[in-house]
């Protein structure tokens, strides 16, 4: 049996909402993610718009018509940039917006290093997200609890998080005089905090052996560590 241990932060970018953005030729295409935020660029396409496709970039009324039904009869599969070039334009995004709040382009095939089938509209489609890049703390002691709040329209996202001790860090909740600091952290708390708040508005989370299972020795003093986005 094989087991597979997510990455967090993969799963993370999976749980964050998709924005679509399309835009005709000529035109100018603007990305933006709230504050707190940043682009990150999942797909980039170029290719043909037809009158009842997506946008609003049909078939103009100066086009004869037989040029047009002719052209119209071709799948949206034949007039779409080759793979080669469909991922410099990924690559092209890319470049202009990853990681930026904001970014403006043209779209035009210049922008776009080719043009898959000249002398039709075309339209220029992007799929992002917008991953958080402050993230916040919280520790509590054994028995005590965290809560995490957001503001109303925003949602906990869980980056990470860790009950037990480190040896070396004994500013957290120290131990009583005489007892020797151990590290003993318990396993699968990022995946328990995420069940119980990812995706919420409000959650609460008591740092105690029910919620965790124990890891440490008894006389070991366990704290929770929390590290969240809204």
């Amino acid at each position: 049996m094989t087991i597979v241990l997510y990455n967090v932060t993969a799963l993370l970018a999976g749980t964050l909402k998709t924005y679509q953005r399309a835009a005709c030729d000529e035109e100018t295409m603007t990305l933006k993610c709230p504050p707190g935020t940043t682009i990150s660029v999942a797909l980039a396409r170029y290719g043909r718009a037809v009158a009842n496709g997506p946008g609003r970039c049909g078939i103009s009324s100066d086009v004869s018509s037989n040029f047009a039904i002719d052209h119209h009869q071709q799948t949206n599969d034949t007039c779409l940039l080759p793979d080669s070039l469909q991922y410099s334009l990924l690559q092209t995004v890319v470049e202009m917006c990853q990681k930026k709040r904001q970014c403006k382009f043209n779209t035009n095939p210049k922008t776009f290093q080719g043009d898959p089938c000249p002398g039709l509209p075309k339209y220029v489609e992007v799929a992002y997200k917008c991953s958080p890049y402050e993230f916040r703390s919280k520790v509590v002691c054994e028995n005590d609890v965290i809560n995490l709040t957001c503001h109303p329209g925003q949602r906990v996202a869980i980056f990470r998080a860790s009950f037990g001790r480190l040896e070396y860090e004994s500013l957290q909740c120290p131990q009583p005089h005489g007892l020797k600091n151990d590290t003993c952290m318990a396993t699968y708390a990022t995946e328990t905090v995420m069940q119980m708040c990812h995706g919420k508005r409000h959650c609460s989370i008591v740092a105690n052996s029910t919620t965790f299972n124990d890891p440490c020795r008894p006389d070991i003093r366990t704290y929770l560590t929390v590290v969240y986005t809204c």
